[in-house]
């Protein structure tokens, strides 16, 4: 399978994920979250350390890194209809978490594969574990992630 170009992600996003033209007077949003979600990998928090100047990742920013990642036409349009398919996907997630991250949503991501991981875990100690960690890092009112 190919890798997707810009102009066939333009053509899936328009095609796949905006759907019929709204009615006059009800102006449709600029992307929907799926949109954005299948197409960035912004990396605004390691940018924005080297250029504080630069607050926001722009659309072109997410579909250059998108690139980047090469998914097909058919992963980007799977991931479109279906947020567990794109989160079964190494490479959708990874796509997905820089998105987050553009948003300062990472760590429900990073929360969300952790409990994942301990729920695959059967040995009791690795399992302690693992729970102790999630709730240091993401539940304890003293977490950083909080």
């Amino acid at each position: 399978p190919q890798s997707v170009s810009r102009v066939e992600m333009r053509k899936q996003q328009q095609a796949h994920i905006e759907g019929p033209p709204q009615a006059p007077g009800h102006p449709r949003p600029n992307t929907c979250c799926l949109c954005w979600c299948g197409c960035c990998k912004c990396l605004w928090n390691e940018e924005s350390r080297e250029h504080p100047e630069r607050q926001t990742c722009t659309k072109m920013d997410s579909i250059e890194a998108a690139e980047e990642q090469h998914p097909t036409l058919d992963e980007v349009v799977a991931w479109a209809r279906s947020f567990e398919l794109m989160m079964r996907s190494l490479e959708g997630r990874d796509i997905f978490r820089q998105f987050l991250r553009s948003e300062y949503s990472e760590e429900n991501l990073m929360f969300w594969i952790a409990c994942e991981e301990l729920k695959k875990e059967t040995n009791p100690t690795a399992i302690d574990e693992k729970a102790r960690i999630i709730y240091e890092d993401y539940v304890s009112i003293l977490s950083p992630k909080e």
